[in-house]
């Protein structure tokens, strides 16, 4: 039998597709395994999931070329990215929306580029009990904002743009230091309970550490003087982000057993970062979420998330106002 070899060029080839794509392949594991406990664990944790596709293309071929009986294993890798992304963040649509529901949108849109009537008339399309939108704020000068608003109570903090069909009991500034932006906004429900909101906004800067940035939130949130039922913001963090958990006692992410569709909010028009999150204890508080679905509003950087609130079965649910 006469052996088969390949030409030396063709094996360096070999070599080199197949050194590239399993360096992709330790980086993001390495991200899996160490999230962003560590500034530069973070920069791998970003690496996102389809990229295992190329990667493992990129194995296949490289082994192909070399004879291996293990190019198949690059097909595997190939498959598994696409697959473990729709894992996380693609969740089953549900077939029917809660009854009596409470809904409030939140958007992180950030400044308005051009005019505001497309942001206004996003917000308006919604028709939320509760809108809470960070920039845009020239949409509440909009013809279409300002009819739908009328009965409504508009207010603005820092680059929040707040609306309510419930009136506000409370909406003020914890803290705003080094980037990071906490509000607390409390509306009072038609039988007179409060649902109150931390509404968070955390840096942007890639450079900055996440566990850095989350440390020095956690000082800040020293000076909460009130259990929010609902934490909800652009966190610049992602949806595997070992900071989440922890962000406040008994409040974890709600996308994974309440999201519907597919979860990425960032970057708006090819959203492969869930950026924007919403957190709550469905064990201690009454008010639950019950669904979040995302959508592109056609402006801004985000897409918005949609979420619905509702009551356990033993508490009783006000109607929204119209």
């Amino acid at each position: 039998m006469i052996a088969i070899n390949t030409p030396g060029p063709l094996r360096w080839l070999g070599r080199t597709l197949l050194a590239a794509g399993l360096l992709v392949v330790v980086g993001w594991l390495l991200g899996q395994i160490m999230l962003d406990r560590t500034w530069w664990s973070q920069w791998l944790l970003w690496i996102p999931h389809p990229v295992l596709l190329p990667a493992g293309l990129l194995i296949w071929f490289g082994l192909w070329l070399r004879r291996s009986r293990w190019s198949w294993s690059g097909l595997l890798v190939a498959a598994m990215g696409p697959v473990f992304y729709a894992i996380l963040l693609w969740s089953p649509i549900g077939a029917t929306t809660p009854n009596n529901s409470i809904s409030v949108l939140h958007w992180t849109a950030g400044p308005i580029l051009g005019p505001p009537e497309p942001y206004g008339n996003f917000i308006v399309s919604q028709d939320p009990d509760i809108v809470i939108v960070e920039g845009a704020r020239r949409a509440a000068t909009t013809s279409a904002f300002r009819k739908w608003s009328s009965d409504a109570h508009v207010a603005l903090r820092g680059p929040f743009l707040i609306a309510s069909k419930f009136p506000i009991q409370t909406l003020r500034t914890i803290a705003w230091a080094n980037d990071i932006l906490l509000l607390k906004l409390v509306v009072e429900l038609e039988d007179g309970s409060p649902l109150q909101f931390l509404i968070v906004d955390l840096p942007s800067d890639p450079r900055l550490s996440r566990s850095s940035v989350m440390a020095a939130t956690q000082e800040l949130l020293g000076r909460l003087e009130f259990t929010p039922d609902i934490v909800l913001g652009d966190f610049n963090l992602t949806q595997q982000s070992a900071q989440l958990p922890g962000f406040l006692p008994g409040m974890t992410p709600n996308w994974g057993r309440d999201g519907h569709g597919w979860g990425g909010t960032y970057p708006r028009s090819l959203p492969v970062y869930r950026l924007d999150h919403v957190l709550s204890d469905k064990q201690a508080k009454p008010w639950l979420v019950q669904q979040i679905t995302t959508t592109d509003p056609g402006v801004g950087r985000h897409r918005s998330q949609l979420i619905l609130l509702e009551t356990n079965p033993t508490q009783g649910l006000p109607a929204p106002s119209q």
